[in-house]
């Protein structure tokens, strides 16, 4: 009783205040005794007249860092160590409450796994190059260049049989060479032919992959293997140059035709100097994803042209070798198997499926080819020395958790990485966030301004709002995606080869057939709508039976595609997320060592950080709005398979634009980007909606025209004030047409040709 009177102080208890009236009854007193004094209180009963106040007493504010702004010291026995904000971050700021962590625990779901037998592939074999029976030029060349001794599975299974002329079927796993596997027994057939091939004879092979880097690197390999036979020449066709510059090279004759499916179909419709009729191979690499993305009419134009000698008659039998090369084996693969391949061999390196198959008496020659290949179910393999794990992250701790897992791996030792994005609007944001933040560079300013003596802590002390924390100061981060120039796309691809700790944010652009070197952690940020997606993302990492980190994060609600990657027979395991926040604290805090006990400080700061960059700079705003409206769409088209994983309207919508650095609700500034696009906003080569690219005045194929809902302009504002859209995820899904490839040829519609005079 003594301390619940103690917090309230009584007012008209003295009688200095106004005459007490007669309705004032007297209902209780009491007496106390306080330190020895005692005193009366009597509690009278409230008038209408004069109510009766209580209020709290008023306590002393305390002083804290947030407050003030400036670093303090830890108070001698204090229980927890406090957090030393930086001053210009955090200066004049009230205290910010740890409201990203307030549920992190509880919000965290339990996975239960059955267990799960993967598949198993070995990659090498006991077989060395010298037992192929192919040229001593070749065997050298490939021990020199490639400095391969012995063949991997794949290839002494599929050299042979290619040797002998036979179409293929190879499924391998990422990173088994299936490109040296048809590229050696392509080099054999042309070196060999007598007389002698030559730039006159024409395109003489012809190989189609999905991505300009995967034709550039493809490209490069072939002039290594055709170095000893110099009167070969390859040549490649991909978006990004001019058709001029490509008919050039085409009149100047090549022999082997390296090209992406939507440039090499341009060509074909306007070049009257691209002959196929004298083609005798025919490759389809990736041919899962060639098929993909409405690209399955273009790549049959393609196949059409070539089987046919004349554009009318079908070739004979025998003088078209064709080979299709896949890491999975979907139902479209089959279908197209079916229809190009002649007489085939089917090459499987999967140990379950072989020993099935000859337990089963299957052959795979012949007529029995079609209906032995309906039977095989998709067969995923992943290398065995990736180490899968995954992260349930609440949304608003997505980016925070990001960057502290970028900052811990790079502190074990300095790797490259792979951040794979859902669209490219989330890579432009990101990269440029991410440089900003995370990294002494700015992005206004130029490098070659730098003094090359200039010491880099000299550099730290001219970024104010990063004293002595950045996260990440010398490493090097790099954007790819499909909006990018070629001559862009193929600087970066080349620089990040060559680096040495290098981080790639990009789109699935970089997902198919990409060799680079020493690529130790793979990072999904943003889950794949196809499980063919997940396969080739995670084979970045761990090629050629080296060791390699793939990271997949989820949030609370989609914990049930780690399920559905159990049933497909992929082994992955939780990451545990304090071992982050801990090394978070630690780099943002200059080797403090106990701000592993306040590590959820330092991914508030850092988050901070983020908020008010984007506050403060208007154009990544605009950024980060798009990237948010980018990936609304893309989370809104899920194939049926995954749409009950991921439903958009089971998620907390606020929350994602909050991991963006966006303070402000989404239905603010999702108006401003879910409009049709203006044309004299439109970038060259064709806006890029939804993360893909599409050519101007064509619509890509399978790109389906998404209406507006009833009573909304075109300019993208709701009719009146007093109709609110139902549903902010329907209104981005429905606002623009869906759109198009990553693998577009580039180009706009040829133009009509004129008309001679007689």
């Amino acid at each position: 009783m003594d301390l619940m009177l103690s917090n309230f102080i009584v007012d008209d208890v003295s009688g200095k205040g106004p005459e007490k009236t007669q309705a004032s009854v007297p209902l209780k007193s009491a007496k106390i005794d306080s330190g020895g004094v005692p005193f009366s209180i009597s509690f009278n009963k409230p008038t209408p007249i004069k109510p009766v106040l209580a209020r709290k007493r008023p306590v002393a504010k305390q002083l804290t860092q947030a407050t003030t702004g400036i670093r303090l010291e830890p108070q001698k026995n204090a229980a927890t160590p406090t957090f030393s904000f930086t001053p210009d971050i955090d200066s004049g700021v009230r205290a910010r409450k740890p409201n990203i962590f307030d549920r992190l625990k509880t919000d965290l779901p339990k996975v239960e796994l059955p267990k799960v037998q993967p598949m198993e592939e070995s990659v090498f074999s006991e077989q060395p190059i010298e037992a192929l029976d192919i040229h001593s030029h070749t065997k050298k060349n490939v021990a020199d260049l490639l400095h391969y001794t012995h063949l991997t599975v794949v290839q002494s299974l599929a050299i042979p049989r290619l040797l002998e002329g036979r179409d293929a079927l190879i499924r391998a796993q990422t990173g088994s060479g299936k490109t040296l596997a048809y590229a050696v027994p392509l080099v054999e057939a042309l070196h060999s032919q007598r007389p002698k091939t030559r730039r006159t004879d024409g395109i003489l092979a012809v190989v189609i992959v999905p991505t300009r880097e995967l034709a550039l690197q493809t490209y490069e390999l072939l002039v290594k293997l055709l170095k000893p036979y110099t009167w070969i020449v390859s040549g490649y066709l991909c978006g990004g140059e001019k058709r001029k510059a490509e008919k050039a090279r085409l009149r100047a004759g090549l022999n082997i035709l390296i090209g992406t499916p939507g440039r090499f179909c341009d060509h074909i419709r306007n070049t009257e100097t691209l002959k196929l009729n004298g083609v005798r191979w025919l490759v389809l690499d990736e041919a899962d994803r060639l098929l993909e993305l409405g690209y399955e009419k273009d790549v049959k134009e393609i196949v059409s042209t070539i089987q046919r000698d004349d554009g009318a008659t079908v070739r004979a039998e025998g003088t078209l070798q064709t080979v299709l090369l896949s890491a999975t084996l979907t139902s479209s693969v089959k279908e197209l198997a079916g229809l190009t391949l002649h007489n085939p061999v089917y090459i499987e390196t999967c140990n379950a499926i072989r020993q099935r198959q000859q337990a089963a008496g299957a052959t795979s020659d012949g007529a029995t080819f079609t209906d032995h290949l309906l039977n095989v179910d998709e067969c995923v393999t992943i290398p065995a020395t990736v180490k899968q794990r995954y992260l349930v992250v609440p949304p608003k701790l997505r980016l925070v958790t990001l960057s502290g897992l970028l900052a811990h791996e790079q502190r074990k030792k300095p790797s490259k990485a792979l951040v794979f994005m859902a669209t490219q609007d989330l890579v432009d944001y990101h990269f440029d966030i991410m440089v900003e933040v995370l990294t002494t560079k700015r992005l206004d300013s130029d490098d070659e301004e730098l003094d090359e003596e200039e010491d880099e802590d000299t550099r730290l002390m001219e970024r104010g709002s990063e004293v002595g924390s950045v996260l990440l100061p010398r490493l090097a981060f790099f954007k790819l995606h499909g909006r990018m120039t070629q001559i862009e796309r193929s600087s970066v691809f080349q620089a990040f080869r060559k680096a040495k700790a290098a981080v790639l944010i990009c789109t699935d652009v970089a997902s198919r057939g990409i060799d680079v070197p020493c690529v130790d952690l793979v990072v999904q940020y943003h889950s794949p709508q196809i499980l063919a997606d997940y396969v080739h993302r995670v084979g970045r990492t761990a090629r050629a039976g080296q060791s390699g980190k793939a990271v997949l994060f989820v949030e609370p609600s989609e914990v049930e595609f780690i399920k559905y990657l159990a049933d497909k027979q992929i082994r992955i395991q939780e990451e545990k997320i304090d071992g982050i926040f801990v090394c978070l604290g630690q780099l943002l805090n200059c080797g403090q060592k106990r701000i592993g006990k306040n590590k959820e400080q330092a991914a508030i700061e850092l988050q901070y950080r983020f908020e008010q960059l984007v506050a403060k700079e208007k154009e990544l705003f605009t950024s980060a709005s798009k990237a948010f409206v980018s990936w609304v769409r893309y989370y809104s088209n899920f194939p049926k398979e995954l749409r009950r994983i991921f439903t958009i309207r089971a998620i907390h919508m606020g929350h994602y634009a909050k991991c963006l650095g966006l303070r402000d609700p989404p239905n603010q500034f999702m108006k401003a980007h879910t409009g049709p696009a203006d044309e004299d906003e439109q970038p060259r080569g064709g806006r890029a909606v939804g993360g893909r690219d599409r050519a101007p005045g064509r619509r890509s194929h399978g790109a389906e025209v998404r209406r507006l809902p009833a009573g909304v302009r075109r300019n993208g504002r709701p009719p009146t004030e007093g109709q609110p859209h139902r549903d902010l995820a329907d209104y981005a899904r429905r606002s623009r047409i869906q759109n198009t490839s990553e693998f577009d040829s580039g180009l706009g519609p040829a133009r009509a040709k004129k008309a001679k005079k007689a």
